[in-house]
Protein backbone atom coordinates (compact mmCIF):
# COMPACT_ATOMS: atom_id res chain seq x y z
CA UNK A 1 0.00 0.00 0.00
CA UNK A 2 1.37 3.43 -0.70
CA UNK A 3 0.31 6.64 1.10
CA UNK A 4 1.02 8.74 -1.78
CA UNK A 5 -2.70 10.49 -1.74
CA UNK A 6 -3.06 14.09 -1.75
CA UNK A 7 -6.04 15.91 -0.66
CA UNK A 8 -8.47 18.03 -2.49
CA UNK A 9 -10.60 21.32 -1.14
CA UNK A 10 -13.57 19.36 0.73
CA UNK A 11 -12.02 15.80 1.78
CA UNK A 12 -11.31 14.66 5.38
CA UNK A 13 -7.97 12.96 5.90
CA UNK A 14 -5.46 12.13 8.35
CA UNK A 15 -1.66 13.25 9.07
CA UNK A 16 0.36 9.88 9.26
CA UNK A 17 3.24 11.63 11.15
CA UNK A 18 1.04 12.18 14.04
CA UNK A 19 1.17 10.12 17.02
CA UNK A 20 -2.00 7.78 18.18
CA UNK A 21 -2.34 10.65 20.90
CA UNK A 22 -2.17 13.91 18.51
CA UNK A 23 -3.85 12.71 15.74
CA UNK A 24 -6.89 14.57 14.34
CA UNK A 25 -9.45 14.31 11.53
CA UNK A 26 -7.99 17.53 8.98
CA UNK A 27 -10.36 18.74 6.32
CA UNK A 28 -8.77 20.74 3.10
CA UNK A 29 -10.37 23.85 1.99
CA UNK A 30 -9.50 26.93 -0.21
CA UNK A 31 -8.54 30.08 1.02
CA UNK A 32 -9.88 32.37 -1.73
CA UNK A 33 -8.16 35.40 -0.59
CA UNK A 34 -4.48 33.55 -1.46
CA UNK A 35 -5.73 30.45 -3.58
CA UNK A 36 -3.88 28.44 -0.58
CA UNK A 37 -4.97 24.68 -0.17
CA UNK A 38 -5.60 24.63 4.59
CA UNK A 39 -6.40 22.17 6.49
CA UNK A 40 -8.60 22.68 9.59
CA UNK A 41 -9.60 21.31 12.01
CA UNK A 42 -11.98 21.62 15.57
CA UNK A 43 -9.49 22.30 18.73
CA UNK A 44 -10.24 19.86 21.49
CA UNK A 45 -10.10 22.07 24.46
CA UNK A 46 -10.94 25.16 22.69
CA UNK A 47 -13.65 24.03 19.80
CA UNK A 48 -12.47 26.60 17.95
CA UNK A 49 -11.40 26.04 14.24
CA UNK A 50 -7.64 25.74 13.60
CA UNK A 51 -6.20 26.18 9.88
CA UNK A 52 -3.13 25.81 8.66
CA UNK A 53 -1.32 25.41 5.23
CA UNK A 54 -1.49 22.10 3.97
CA UNK A 55 2.06 22.31 3.07
CA UNK A 56 2.92 23.13 7.03
CA UNK A 57 1.79 19.48 7.91
CA UNK A 58 4.64 16.44 7.49
CA UNK A 59 2.66 13.88 5.93
CA UNK A 60 1.90 10.89 4.36
CA UNK A 61 -1.23 11.58 4.55
CA UNK A 62 -4.62 8.92 4.40
CA UNK A 63 -8.38 9.99 3.50
CA UNK A 64 -10.92 9.89 5.96
CA UNK A 65 -13.92 7.84 5.31
CA UNK A 66 -17.06 8.37 7.79
CA UNK A 67 -20.54 6.84 7.38
CA UNK A 68 -22.29 7.39 3.86
CA UNK A 69 -19.95 9.89 2.73
CA UNK A 70 -19.09 9.77 -0.69
CA UNK A 71 -15.69 9.59 -1.79
CA UNK A 72 -14.43 9.88 -5.66
CA UNK A 73 -13.47 7.19 -7.88
CA UNK A 74 -9.40 7.53 -7.04
CA UNK A 75 -9.93 6.52 -3.40
CA UNK A 76 -11.72 2.85 -4.03
CA UNK A 77 -8.32 1.28 -3.03
CA UNK A 78 -7.61 3.59 -0.02
CA UNK A 79 -11.68 3.17 1.33
CA UNK A 80 -10.92 -1.42 0.65
CA UNK A 81 -7.59 -1.36 2.34
CA UNK A 82 -9.38 1.10 5.38
CA UNK A 83 -11.85 -0.86 5.26
CA UNK A 84 -10.64 -4.47 5.74
CA UNK A 85 -8.02 -2.76 8.68
CA UNK A 86 -10.95 -1.99 10.26
CA UNK A 87 -13.30 -5.20 10.07
CA UNK A 88 -9.71 -7.07 11.43
CA UNK A 89 -8.96 -4.08 14.40
CA UNK A 90 -13.01 -4.76 15.59
CA UNK A 91 -12.84 -8.41 15.19
CA UNK A 92 -9.47 -8.43 17.90
CA UNK A 93 -11.14 -5.70 20.24
CA UNK A 94 -13.97 -7.69 20.27
CA UNK A 95 -12.27 -11.02 21.26
CA UNK A 96 -9.84 -9.10 23.55
CA UNK A 97 -12.89 -7.62 26.18
CA UNK A 98 -12.97 -4.24 23.33
CA UNK A 99 -9.40 -2.85 24.40
CA UNK A 100 -5.58 -3.95 23.27
CA UNK A 101 -2.63 -2.50 23.09
CA UNK A 102 -1.24 -1.04 19.78
CA UNK A 103 1.75 -3.22 20.13
CA UNK A 104 -0.57 -6.25 20.32
CA UNK A 105 -2.93 -5.07 17.70
CA UNK A 106 0.15 -4.35 15.54
CA UNK A 107 1.63 -7.42 15.99
CA UNK A 108 -1.68 -9.44 15.43
CA UNK A 109 -1.62 -7.42 11.47
CA UNK A 110 1.36 -8.55 10.37
CA UNK A 111 1.33 -11.89 11.87
CA UNK A 112 -2.11 -13.21 11.48
CA UNK A 113 -2.72 -10.64 7.89
CA UNK A 114 0.44 -10.11 6.73
CA UNK A 115 0.46 -6.49 7.16
CA UNK A 116 3.98 -4.92 7.90
CA UNK A 117 4.63 -3.02 10.70
CA UNK A 118 5.09 0.13 8.90
CA UNK A 119 1.74 0.11 7.23
CA UNK A 120 0.55 -1.44 10.42
CA UNK A 121 1.10 1.50 12.57
CA UNK A 122 -0.03 4.06 9.58
CA UNK A 123 -3.72 2.22 9.78
CA UNK A 124 -4.12 2.24 13.28
CA UNK A 125 -3.17 6.09 13.26
CA UNK A 126 -5.87 6.57 11.03
CA UNK A 127 -8.20 4.50 12.60
CA UNK A 128 -7.52 6.29 16.01
CA UNK A 129 -8.86 9.15 14.76
CA UNK A 130 -12.54 7.96 14.16
CA UNK A 131 -13.27 9.46 18.16
CA UNK A 132 -17.33 7.87 17.33
CA UNK A 133 -15.74 4.41 17.06
CA UNK A 134 -12.73 4.22 19.51
CA UNK A 135 -10.93 5.46 21.76
CA UNK A 136 -7.50 6.34 23.09
CA UNK A 137 -5.80 5.64 26.08
CA UNK A 138 -2.17 5.77 27.99
CA UNK A 139 -1.44 3.59 30.66
CA UNK A 140 1.86 2.77 32.41
CA UNK A 141 1.50 -0.29 30.60
CA UNK A 142 1.28 1.16 27.09
CA UNK A 143 -0.94 2.63 24.73
CA UNK A 144 -4.25 1.05 23.79
CA UNK A 145 -7.09 1.23 21.60
CA UNK A 146 -10.57 0.66 23.13
CA UNK A 147 -14.22 0.76 21.89
CA UNK A 148 -15.19 4.04 22.51
CA UNK A 149 -18.86 4.32 24.65
CA UNK A 150 -20.96 4.56 21.68
CA UNK A 151 -19.07 1.21 19.87
CA UNK A 152 -20.01 -0.92 22.54
CA UNK A 153 -23.44 0.58 22.79
CA UNK A 154 -23.32 -0.79 18.95
CA UNK A 155 -22.02 -3.97 20.64
CA UNK A 156 -24.42 -4.42 23.17
CA UNK A 157 -27.46 -3.52 20.55
CA UNK A 158 -26.54 -6.43 18.32
CA UNK A 159 -26.12 -9.02 20.90
CA UNK A 160 -29.64 -7.75 22.14
CA UNK A 161 -30.98 -8.04 18.45
CA UNK A 162 -29.50 -11.18 17.68
CA UNK A 163 -31.13 -13.09 20.77
CA UNK A 164 -34.81 -11.53 19.67
CA UNK A 165 -34.17 -12.80 16.19
CA UNK A 166 -33.02 -16.34 17.02
CA UNK A 167 -36.00 -16.39 19.36
CA UNK A 168 -38.07 -16.32 16.60
CA UNK A 169 -36.39 -18.21 14.44
CA UNK A 170 -36.05 -21.15 17.02
CA UNK A 171 -40.00 -20.97 17.08
CA UNK A 172 -40.70 -20.85 13.65
CA UNK A 173 -37.92 -23.85 12.60
CA UNK A 174 -39.57 -25.99 15.14
CA UNK A 175 -43.28 -25.45 14.08
CA UNK A 176 -42.14 -25.85 10.47
CA UNK A 177 -41.13 -29.47 11.62
CA UNK A 178 -44.09 -30.20 13.74
CA UNK A 179 -46.18 -28.88 10.98
CA UNK A 180 -47.06 -29.39 7.76
CA UNK A 181 -50.21 -27.45 6.99
CA UNK A 182 -49.50 -23.94 5.46
CA UNK A 183 -52.12 -22.07 6.75
CA UNK A 184 -51.50 -23.23 10.14
CA UNK A 185 -47.45 -22.78 10.11
CA UNK A 186 -48.79 -19.11 8.93
CA UNK A 187 -50.69 -18.26 11.60
CA UNK A 188 -48.16 -19.30 14.18
CA UNK A 189 -46.11 -17.04 12.64
CA UNK A 190 -47.65 -14.36 12.87
CA UNK A 191 -48.44 -15.00 16.74
CA UNK A 192 -44.68 -15.96 17.41
CA UNK A 193 -44.04 -12.11 16.27
CA UNK A 194 -47.02 -10.75 18.12
CA UNK A 195 -46.15 -12.30 21.55
CA UNK A 196 -42.20 -11.16 20.80
CA UNK A 197 -43.04 -7.79 20.32
CA UNK A 198 -45.38 -7.86 23.50
CA UNK A 199 -42.99 -8.57 25.35
CA UNK A 200 -40.41 -6.57 24.16
CA UNK A 201 -42.59 -3.08 23.23
CA UNK A 202 -43.01 -0.51 26.41
CA UNK A 203 -46.02 -1.05 28.05
CA UNK A 204 -48.32 1.78 26.68
CA UNK A 205 -48.45 0.01 23.52
CA UNK A 206 -50.67 -2.95 22.69
CA UNK A 207 -50.01 -5.64 19.66
CA UNK A 208 -53.35 -7.23 18.22
CA UNK A 209 -54.63 -8.26 14.89
CA UNK A 210 -57.58 -6.57 13.26
CA UNK A 211 -59.06 -3.89 11.63
CA UNK A 212 -58.72 0.33 11.37
CA UNK A 213 -62.24 1.88 12.00
CA UNK A 214 -63.10 3.00 7.88
CA UNK A 215 -61.02 -0.15 6.25
CA UNK A 216 -62.19 -3.43 5.46
CA UNK A 217 -59.75 -5.64 5.64
CA UNK A 218 -58.18 -7.62 8.36
CA UNK A 219 -54.41 -6.43 9.11
CA UNK A 220 -52.20 -8.78 10.63
CA UNK A 221 -50.09 -7.20 12.99
CA UNK A 222 -51.47 -3.40 14.45
CA UNK A 223 -49.71 -1.42 17.11
CA UNK A 224 -51.55 1.01 18.98
CA UNK A 225 -51.53 3.37 21.90
CA UNK A 226 -53.77 1.57 24.41
CA UNK A 227 -52.58 4.22 27.54
CA UNK A 228 -54.38 6.76 25.74
CA UNK A 229 -56.87 5.21 23.60
CA UNK A 230 -59.38 2.35 24.10
CA UNK A 231 -59.91 -0.23 21.49
CA UNK A 232 -63.99 0.14 19.42
CA UNK A 233 -63.99 -3.17 19.68
CA UNK A 234 -61.79 -6.06 21.40
CA UNK A 235 -62.63 -9.74 21.45
CA UNK A 236 -59.51 -11.37 22.54
CA UNK A 237 -56.33 -10.98 20.47
CA UNK A 238 -59.21 -9.62 17.72
CA UNK A 239 -59.54 -5.98 18.17
CA UNK A 240 -61.04 -2.49 15.73
CA UNK A 241 -58.60 0.37 16.30
CA UNK A 242 -59.57 4.18 16.03
CA UNK A 243 -57.23 5.64 13.36
CA UNK A 244 -55.57 8.19 15.95
CA UNK A 245 -54.21 4.83 17.91
CA UNK A 246 -52.51 3.49 15.23
CA UNK A 247 -48.68 3.54 15.35
CA UNK A 248 -47.85 0.62 13.35
CA UNK A 249 -48.94 -1.84 10.66
CA UNK A 250 -47.48 -4.90 9.96
CA UNK A 251 -47.85 -8.07 7.71
CA UNK A 252 -46.49 -10.95 8.06
CA UNK A 253 -45.48 -13.96 5.07
CA UNK A 254 -44.35 -17.24 5.68
CA UNK A 255 -43.12 -16.64 2.10
CA UNK A 256 -42.52 -13.31 -0.25
CA UNK A 257 -43.03 -13.71 -3.23
CA UNK A 258 -44.16 -11.18 -6.62
CA UNK A 259 -48.00 -11.51 -5.69
CA UNK A 260 -48.04 -11.06 -1.43
CA UNK A 261 -45.15 -8.47 -1.96
CA UNK A 262 -47.21 -6.22 -4.30
CA UNK A 263 -50.72 -6.82 -2.29
CA UNK A 264 -49.07 -5.70 1.01
CA UNK A 265 -47.65 -2.70 -0.93
CA UNK A 266 -51.00 -2.19 -2.07
CA UNK A 267 -52.91 -2.30 1.52
CA UNK A 268 -50.00 0.01 2.58
CA UNK A 269 -50.30 3.26 0.19
CA UNK A 270 -54.29 2.35 0.69
CA UNK A 271 -54.52 2.46 4.28
CA UNK A 272 -52.10 5.62 4.65
CA UNK A 273 -53.56 8.33 1.45
CA UNK A 274 -54.60 11.39 2.43
CA UNK A 275 -57.98 12.10 4.39
CA UNK A 276 -57.88 8.28 5.49
CA UNK A 277 -55.70 7.95 8.76
CA UNK A 278 -56.20 11.01 10.84
CA UNK A 279 -53.10 10.84 12.95
CA UNK A 280 -50.33 13.63 12.14
CA UNK A 281 -47.52 10.99 13.35
CA UNK A 282 -46.00 8.62 11.02
CA UNK A 283 -47.00 5.68 11.24
CA UNK A 284 -44.37 2.38 10.59
CA UNK A 285 -45.65 0.11 7.25
CA UNK A 286 -43.43 -2.93 7.76
CA UNK A 287 -43.60 -6.35 6.15
CA UNK A 288 -42.11 -9.11 7.84
CA UNK A 289 -41.27 -12.57 5.95
CA UNK A 290 -39.78 -15.64 7.01
CA UNK A 291 -38.63 -16.86 3.85
CA UNK A 292 -38.34 -15.43 0.40
CA UNK A 293 -38.54 -16.11 -3.04
CA UNK A 294 -36.31 -13.40 -4.20
CA UNK A 295 -32.53 -13.82 -4.48
CA UNK A 296 -31.21 -10.54 -3.44
CA UNK A 297 -32.37 -7.35 -2.10
CA UNK A 298 -32.21 -5.41 -5.44
CA UNK A 299 -34.73 -7.33 -6.62
CA UNK A 300 -37.23 -6.49 -3.74
CA UNK A 301 -36.13 -3.10 -4.53
CA UNK A 302 -37.03 -2.75 -8.15
CA UNK A 303 -40.66 -4.18 -7.51
CA UNK A 304 -41.34 -1.19 -4.64
CA UNK A 305 -39.73 1.20 -6.91
CA UNK A 306 -41.78 -0.03 -10.05
CA UNK A 307 -44.80 0.10 -7.63
CA UNK A 308 -44.37 3.76 -6.69
CA UNK A 309 -43.26 5.12 -9.95
CA UNK A 310 -44.33 2.74 -12.91
CA UNK A 311 -47.45 4.35 -15.01
CA UNK A 312 -50.13 1.67 -14.42
CA UNK A 313 -54.00 1.77 -16.32
CA UNK A 314 -56.94 2.68 -14.52
CA UNK A 315 -60.26 1.54 -16.12
CA UNK A 316 -62.57 3.57 -14.73
CA UNK A 317 -59.89 6.92 -15.65
CA UNK A 318 -59.46 5.06 -19.05
CA UNK A 319 -55.76 6.76 -18.63
CA UNK A 320 -52.36 5.51 -17.04
CA UNK A 321 -51.43 7.09 -13.76
CA UNK A 322 -48.81 6.37 -10.85
CA UNK A 323 -49.08 5.75 -7.27
CA UNK A 324 -46.04 8.61 -6.05
CA UNK A 325 -45.24 8.66 -2.63
CA UNK A 326 -47.72 11.79 -1.57
CA UNK A 327 -46.19 13.25 1.37
CA UNK A 328 -43.24 12.36 4.02
CA UNK A 329 -42.83 8.91 4.96
CA UNK A 330 -46.33 7.68 3.26
CA UNK A 331 -43.80 5.34 1.57
CA UNK A 332 -43.73 1.67 3.17
CA UNK A 333 -41.08 1.89 6.35
CA UNK A 334 -39.04 -1.77 5.85
CA UNK A 335 -39.38 -4.87 4.09
CA UNK A 336 -37.75 -7.74 6.13
CA UNK A 337 -37.12 -11.44 5.43
CA UNK A 338 -34.80 -13.13 7.93
CA UNK A 339 -31.44 -13.32 8.21
CA UNK A 340 -31.95 -12.87 4.02
CA UNK A 341 -32.94 -9.33 3.17
CA UNK A 342 -33.95 -6.38 4.66
CA UNK A 343 -34.61 -2.86 2.51
CA UNK A 344 -36.01 0.11 4.54
CA UNK A 345 -37.00 3.67 3.10
CA UNK A 346 -35.19 7.18 4.91
CA UNK A 347 -34.76 10.36 3.26
CA UNK A 348 -31.76 12.06 2.14
CA UNK A 349 -30.32 14.76 -0.23
CA UNK A 350 -28.63 13.91 -4.08
CA UNK A 351 -25.37 13.71 -3.22
CA UNK A 352 -25.44 14.87 0.10
CA UNK A 353 -25.88 18.28 -1.48
CA UNK A 354 -28.51 20.11 0.98
CA UNK A 355 -28.96 22.53 -1.80
CA UNK A 356 -31.19 20.15 -3.65
CA UNK A 357 -34.37 18.04 -2.96
CA UNK A 358 -34.71 15.95 -0.31
CA UNK A 359 -35.82 12.53 -1.83
CA UNK A 360 -37.36 9.59 -0.33
CA UNK A 361 -34.15 6.49 -0.69
CA UNK A 362 -34.70 2.72 -0.31
CA UNK A 363 -31.89 1.44 1.62
CA UNK A 364 -30.45 -2.71 1.75
CA UNK A 365 -28.98 -3.89 4.79
CA UNK A 366 -27.05 -7.42 4.93
CA UNK A 367 -23.87 -8.45 7.13
CA UNK A 368 -21.12 -10.47 6.35
CA UNK A 369 -20.36 -12.64 9.54
CA UNK A 370 -24.01 -14.23 10.00
CA UNK A 371 -25.32 -11.96 12.28
CA UNK A 372 -29.36 -11.31 12.03
CA UNK A 373 -28.70 -7.55 11.04
CA UNK A 374 -32.48 -7.99 8.96
CA UNK A 375 -34.35 -8.69 11.79
CA UNK A 376 -32.17 -6.31 14.20
CA UNK A 377 -32.93 -3.46 11.82
CA UNK A 378 -36.77 -4.27 11.31
CA UNK A 379 -36.95 -4.08 15.05
CA UNK A 380 -34.76 -1.12 15.72
CA UNK A 381 -37.03 0.47 13.03
CA UNK A 382 -39.92 0.08 13.96
CA UNK A 383 -39.17 1.35 17.65
CA UNK A 384 -38.37 5.13 16.53
CA UNK A 385 -42.05 4.96 15.42
CA UNK A 386 -43.11 5.03 18.65
CA UNK A 387 -43.62 8.08 20.14
CA UNK A 388 -41.33 7.47 23.92
CA UNK A 389 -40.03 10.39 25.63
CA UNK A 390 -36.40 11.52 25.03
CA UNK A 391 -34.64 9.83 27.70
CA UNK A 392 -36.45 6.33 26.61
CA UNK A 393 -34.76 6.71 23.20
CA UNK A 394 -31.82 7.71 24.46
CA UNK A 395 -31.12 5.32 26.72
CA UNK A 396 -32.21 2.41 24.47
CA UNK A 397 -30.17 0.26 22.70
CA UNK A 398 -33.35 0.26 19.84
CA UNK A 399 -31.88 1.92 17.73
CA UNK A 400 -31.06 1.90 13.73
CA UNK A 401 -27.24 3.67 13.64
CA UNK A 402 -26.17 1.79 16.70
CA UNK A 403 -26.54 -1.77 14.64
CA UNK A 404 -24.28 -0.43 11.77
CA UNK A 405 -20.64 -2.09 12.30
CA UNK A 406 -17.72 -2.82 10.07
CA UNK A 407 -19.39 -6.16 8.50
CA UNK A 408 -22.35 -4.51 8.38
CA UNK A 409 -23.15 -3.35 4.84
CA UNK A 410 -25.74 -0.51 3.91
CA UNK A 411 -26.30 0.11 0.24
CA UNK A 412 -28.41 2.52 -1.82
CA UNK A 413 -31.09 0.38 -3.84
CA UNK A 414 -33.28 2.93 -5.15
CA UNK A 415 -34.23 6.74 -5.36
CA UNK A 416 -37.72 6.01 -4.86
CA UNK A 417 -38.66 9.73 -6.53
CA UNK A 418 -37.16 12.02 -9.45
CA UNK A 419 -34.98 14.45 -8.05
CA UNK A 420 -37.68 17.32 -8.81
CA UNK A 421 -39.88 15.45 -5.93
CA UNK A 422 -41.74 17.51 -3.78
CA UNK A 423 -44.64 16.09 -2.06
CA UNK A 424 -48.15 16.95 -3.73
CA UNK A 425 -50.00 16.44 -0.51
CA UNK A 426 -49.35 19.78 1.46
CA UNK A 427 -49.23 18.52 5.00
CA UNK A 428 -47.46 20.82 7.55
CA UNK A 429 -45.15 22.50 4.88
CA UNK A 430 -46.00 25.16 2.16
CA UNK A 431 -44.77 23.41 -0.84
CA UNK A 432 -40.94 24.81 -0.96
CA UNK A 433 -37.85 23.25 -0.31
CA UNK A 434 -37.03 25.31 2.77
CA UNK A 435 -40.16 24.46 4.18
CA UNK A 436 -40.16 20.81 3.31
CA UNK A 437 -35.99 20.77 4.72
CA UNK A 438 -38.04 21.96 7.77
CA UNK A 439 -40.66 19.72 8.72
CA UNK A 440 -38.51 16.77 8.14
CA UNK A 441 -36.22 18.30 10.57
CA UNK A 442 -39.37 17.99 13.06
CA UNK A 443 -40.01 14.43 11.66
CA UNK A 444 -36.39 13.68 12.56
CA UNK A 445 -36.40 15.19 16.45
CA UNK A 446 -39.93 13.84 17.29
CA UNK A 447 -37.99 9.90 15.91
CA UNK A 448 -35.44 10.97 18.38
CA UNK A 449 -37.47 12.17 20.72
CA UNK A 450 -35.97 15.53 21.10
CA UNK A 451 -40.10 16.79 20.67
CA UNK A 452 -42.79 15.15 22.09
CA UNK A 453 -46.00 13.89 20.57
CA UNK A 454 -47.69 16.89 21.55
CA UNK A 455 -45.19 19.53 19.96
CA UNK A 456 -44.79 17.50 16.98
CA UNK A 457 -48.76 17.46 16.29
CA UNK A 458 -49.21 21.10 17.22
CA UNK A 459 -46.63 21.98 14.83
CA UNK A 460 -49.15 20.63 12.12
CA UNK A 461 -52.28 22.40 13.26
CA UNK A 462 -50.64 25.42 13.23
CA UNK A 463 -48.97 25.49 9.70
CA UNK A 464 -52.60 24.45 8.60
CA UNK A 465 -54.71 27.66 7.18
CA UNK A 466 -57.25 28.50 9.46
CA UNK A 467 -61.07 28.56 7.35
CA UNK A 468 -62.02 31.48 6.14
CA UNK A 469 -58.57 33.53 7.16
Amino acid sequence: MKFDYTPIPGEMFVDLSCSYRDVKVLQAYIDKENNRLYATYIDDETAAFVKKPIEEYNGPFFPFFSGFREHRKELDEYYAFYMKILSIVNDFLRAKNYSASFVDIATHLETEHNIKTDIATASLTTLTANNLIFTYKSLQSGEYLSFSKLKIQQENSKLYYGSLAEELKIKSDKISLLVSHGQTVGNYREFILRDLLRKYLPSMFSVATGFIEGFSRQLDIIIYDSLNFSPTFSEGDLVVIQQEAVRAVIEVKTNLNATNLFEALEMFHEISLPGFLSTNLPIFKGIFAFSSEYVNASSISEVIDDFYNKPYYVDSLKSEMTRDILYLYHEITCVCVAKQHCLVTQYAYLKQDESTNLLPILLSVKDHKGLDIQTATFLSRLFDYLDVGYYAKKSSIWNFSNLIRSSTEVQLEKALASAEWIPRTLIGHKGDHASIKERHKLFIKWFRGEISTAEFIKSFIEERPVEGG
